[in-house]
């Protein structure tokens, strides 16, 4: 596509529909950049979304991740064994990976907390953005969470769904589900008294738990 279509433009609309997590809002952005550049439109749309598009990800893989960033990590780091003979690069690989084996084992050792230092980080701002949504309970385990700007979401604790798509797409409550989890916790007359809903931590896929971590 950068060959053909280059440009901020190009690649601002290129990331509208790569980051949608919903097929409508995908169908909205793959429509902006119809109007902006058929040619463009037709390249993209030939292409299967469920190999770049977050919207049509399944949920399979526990992430949203769209770019190629852990291989490059590691290609950066084997530049000095690239030009030797195969045995001296295999044992340079070897070498890297000992030494990051025993990097994040001291981080571990480290860390009392209950998710892992990316996803703590992650869920800190999801928690912030939480606090600015309204929650109105519609019975049974779901709820409607309204955010600033009219926009309404659907939550549903018995199917562990988000009209957004992005608790089911990455395994970490978005910032609707854990407004509703905040409204769960102060009214136990919902689902279940406080000590069974927990705090949001508790909702986060095992992937990003300290202990998977430690085991992995």
């Amino acid at each position: 596509m950068k060959k053909k279509w280059n440009g901020k433009a190009y690649k601002n609309h290129l990331w509208s529909c790569a980051i949608a997590t919903t097929v409508p809002e995908f169908e909205r952005a793959m429509s902006a950049l119809k109007e902006f550049n058929k040619y463009c439109y037709k390249f993209l749309a030939d292409i299967p979304p469920r190999q770049w598009a977050r919207s049509h990800f399944t949920g399979r893989a526990v992430t949203d991740i769209l770019l190629n960033n852990m291989c490059e990590v590691l290609n950066r780091w084997l530049v000095d064994a690239r030009d030797k003979p195969i045995m001296t690069t295999l044992e340079y690989v070897r070498e890297y990976l000992m030494k990051r084996i025993v990097n994040v084992l001291g981080k571990c050792k480290n860390n009392d907390q209950l998710l892992t230092p990316y996803a703590t980080k992650q869920f800190e701002v999801i928690k912030k953005e939480a606090s600015k949504l309204t929650v109105l309970w519609s019975g049974s385990q779901q709820y409607q969470v309204n955010g600033p700007h009219g926009e309404q979401v659907a939550v549903d604790f018995g199917n562990k769904e988000c009209a957004c798509r992005k608790w089911e797409i990455t395994g970490i409550p978005c910032k609707h589900v854990v407004a509703a989890l905040y409204n769960l916790n102060a009214n136990d007359d919902q689902v279940g008294p406080p000590d069974e809903v927990g705090a949001p931590e508790h909702w986060v896929h095992p992937v990003y738990r300290m202990d998977t971590w430690k085991n992995t």
